[in-house]
């Protein structure tokens, strides 16, 4: 615990968090401009994003058994440099293929993410475990509030380019402060690679492993179903404008912050799973409240955002002591745990978004929305109670 205590070491950690976020919605209000430019349709633009996700779900799965086996620091050093590479041809692509091979190889940086998890279950026991990464989660929950904004602002500024330039020295910065900041935390040596395959595989056959990571999945998929359906539901239903929308999927990451703080003020106190219960619960009290506001045709703006900022609460909650306790089926491999994880999470955040997209366009409604949403947080909320009273407790 005495390591994370140093603020340029938390600082890092927060940075290795914070900057994939940002590098994934920075320079999305540059989209429109990026496609003329390109001279490309929108929906080709898309791929910059849909591309970009599914890199970052691929490079988890295999830089976490790297980590375990060569150590974070060396799989850290050479991602942040693919990232910081891509970044400056991705500002300097002259046509659109050029681009997205580059914007896709910007997926690198996903790696920070997950190693910086692993770092802090290196370091400090599952229950600090957890506060530690609520306070990170509250800290990096700052970047997709401003990431836009900033991308825009300096789009309008100096040209889209300039974000893929500001992703350069991000890159660059963060690499420095890796080889000066980050000690190597991972136990090498110790395995052979047979064992090490033994393990791995244990881990993936684990049911705690996949229970802890399916919760994850649904409550974040629910984030991902808001944020899809919202700009639908609040244009057509309730009249609002394009600021109001943004401030309306603020709310949920609003929610998100406040029930991270909560969780690092108390998760070093009570038991990962009654954490975790307490999100799901939370997070599903709140939809089904909106829920039978809204059958009750009680329809405003106020209603369905107090619900999703009850599941930014439950999310906040409930997301650090899940993520803690899937690291700690196999300690040992923290770190594979950690990036398997981070890409079940992604794949299934695309597979949600996709299913709203299709569930909105028959049926643009906010009940709809919250009834999708409510679906995934009231299943997550299932498997938390199977764990907690069902099942023995992750030491």
């Amino acid at each position: 615990m005495g390591q994370l205590t140093r603020p340029s070491l938390l600082f890092t950690l927060i940075l290795l968090a914070a900057v994939p976020l940002l590098s994934l919605n920075m320079f999305l209000p540059s989209l429109g401009v990026m496609a003329t430019d390109f001279q490309v349709g929108y929906d080709e633009m898309a791929f910059a994003v849909s591309g970009y996700l599914a890199f970052t779900a691929l490079i988890q799965i295999l830089t976490g058994p790297l980590a375990d086996r060569l150590g974070r620091r060396p799989v850290l050093l050479v991602s942040l440099g693919v990232f910081t590479c891509a970044s400056v041809g991705c500002a300097l692509a002259q046509d659109y293929t050029t681009f997205l091979f580059f914007r896709v190889l910007q997926g690198a940086i996903a790696t920070g993410a997950a190693l910086s998890r692993a770092v802090v279950n290196d370091l400090v026991p599952p229950n600090q475990t957890a506060s530690m990464l609520a306070y990170i989660a509250m800290a990096m929950s700052i970047a997709p509030i401003i990431g836009p904004a900033l991308g825009g602002l300096i789009g309008d500024a100096v040209g889209w380019r300039s974000n893929f330039w500001l992703y350069t020295g991000a890159g660059l910065g963060l690499w420095v402060l890796v080889w000066a900041q980050l000690p190597e935390t991972a136990e090498l040596g110790k395995r052979t690679l047979t064992d090490f395959a033994k393990t791995y595989l244990e881990l993936l056959q684990s049911r705690y492993f996949w229970s802890y990571t399916i919760i994850m999945a649904l409550a974040i998929g629910a984030f991902f179903v808001f944020v899809s359906g919202l700009p639908l539901v609040a244009g057509k239903q309730l009249g609002m404008t394009q600021a109001q929308i943004g401030l309306g999927i603020g709310s949920i990451t609003f929610g998100f912050l406040v029930g991270s703080f909560i969780s690092g003020r108390f998760s070093a106190f009570y038991k990962l799973d009654t954490m975790i219960l307490l999100g799901r619960i939370l997070a599903s009290l709140g939809l089904l409240c909106c829920l039978l506001l809204l059958w009750s045709e009680w329809l405003n703006p106020v209603i369905i955002f107090g619900g999703t900022i009850f599941v930014g609460i439950g999310n906040g909650l409930s997301t650090p002591s899940a993520s803690a306790a899937v690291m700690q089926v196999r300690k040992e491999l923290s770190g594979s745990a950690s990036g398997l994880s981070g890409a079940v999470i992604v794949l299934s955040g695309g597979v949600f978004s996709a299913f709203t997209g299709v569930a909105m366009s028959a049926q643009p409604t906010a009940l709809t929305l919250v009834s999708i949403m409510f679906v995934l947080t009231l299943t997550s909320l299932l498997i938390a109670i199977l764990i907690r009273y069902w099942a023995p407790e992750i030491e």
